[in-house]
């Protein structure tokens, strides 16, 4: 007789997964060696989110009153002088993050709105406890479903190049997905995200984030490079949006307090949101979560009195095959 498959997640174990011998994505030969060395990095975890974040405080079921009123319509003449102002919550490790990038880039190139993008690290790394899987690797769905089929599936349905990421900028044991760990790698051994999370703050202190997102996500995501081969590209992608990647380095490695103070405070103000997934979009505090909410999110921009530039900013990108109307619907 046939048996039903063991759905939970596989239990917890004492041994560490051999992590130069883990069949989670490909890495090229050479690909660790083009990463700098990068300080110690501080403690990137957000266990324990505020009370007093804007979910919990708006939080409205219909019989409980919010402890906080929802926020007016801005009235405001919307201008070039005077533009809405956005906060992206973005991981470089995060899929759904990628492909919600384009929309977001056409949003702030075409409309009287400052998208500010601000990486974060990845819920992996956020989320894992020592010797457990992270908050999302834990569930026993997530990699069957988002990764081998969500993901691509989207990005054929946005019209964005896809590939899942090779090697993984995150180092954890996920496959096979009905019988790995799912744990994530101690940061110490992690390869790849302090490198990408501190050159995307030092975007950001440049005021380049996006533009660095536009840059090295593609490399990661989009099958810009061959498989296996992304880390060798990032140098040109930064200093192809006018970015010294040497400099950068060097200042990092002597000044990392400085990058990651950067990192600290986006996570912080994360967490007020009351989201922890990304991409997270926020406007006036409101918490927009996922790549599928971005047409919700642009209707509250719309009916903050949103309006359209007569001629587009830098960076430019095509029109997003998915596009909102023009009244911020489907």
């Amino acid at each position: 007789m046939a048996t039903e498959p063991d759905l939970r997640p596989p239990p917890a174990s004492d041994s560490e997964p051999d992590w130069d011998k883990l069949d989670a994505s490909y890495e090229a030969p050479g690909a660790r060696d083009v990463v700098p060395e990068m300080p110690p990095i501080p403690d990137v975890t957000t266990l324990d989110p505020p009370t007093d974040n804007w979910a919990w405080a708006h939080y409205d079921d219909h019989y409980h009153e919010p402890r906080k009123a929802f926020p007016a319509p801005n009235r405001k003449i919307i201008s070039e002088e005077n533009p809405l102002e956005v906060d992206v919550f973005y991981s470089m490790r995060s899929p759904y993050s990628y492909l919600a990038l384009f929309r977001l880039a056409y949003l702030h190139s075409n409309f009287h709105v400052n998208v500010n993008v601000r990486v974060i690290f990845p819920i992996a790394a956020r989320t894992a406890k020592p010797g457990q899987a992270s908050a999302l690797g834990g569930r026993w769905y997530f990699w069957g479903y988002s990764v081998g089929i969500d993901m691509a599936r989207t990005g054929r349905y946005e019209g964005i190049p896809w590939r899942f990421a090779s090697p993984d900028p995150i180092l954890a044991d996920t496959y096979p997905p009905e019988s790995a760990s799912q744990r994530t790698a101690p940061m110490e051994k992690q390869p790849y995200i302090t490198w990408l999370v501190r050159l995307a703050n030092a975007a950001q202190l440049q005021g380049k984030a996006l533009e660095y997102c536009l840059a090295v996500s593609p490399l990661i995501w989009g099958a810009a490079t061959k498989p296996g081969e992304w880390p060798f590209h990032v140098e040109a992608a930064v200093n192809s949006i006018g970015m010294n990647y040497n400099a950068v380095i060097a200042d990092i490695q002597a000044n990392p307090d400085k990058y990651d103070a950067v990192w600290q405070q986006n996570q912080v103000d994360f967490q007020m949101t009351g989201q922890g997934g990304v991409p997270t979009m926020s406007f006036n505090g409101e918490p927009f979560f996922g790549q599928d909410r971005f047409n919700q999110f642009f209707w509250r921009l719309r009916q903050n009195g949103l309006t359209a530039r007569q001629v587009p900013r830098e960076p430019i990108v095509a029109r997003p095959l998915r596009w909102p109307s023009s009244s911020g619907g489907d």
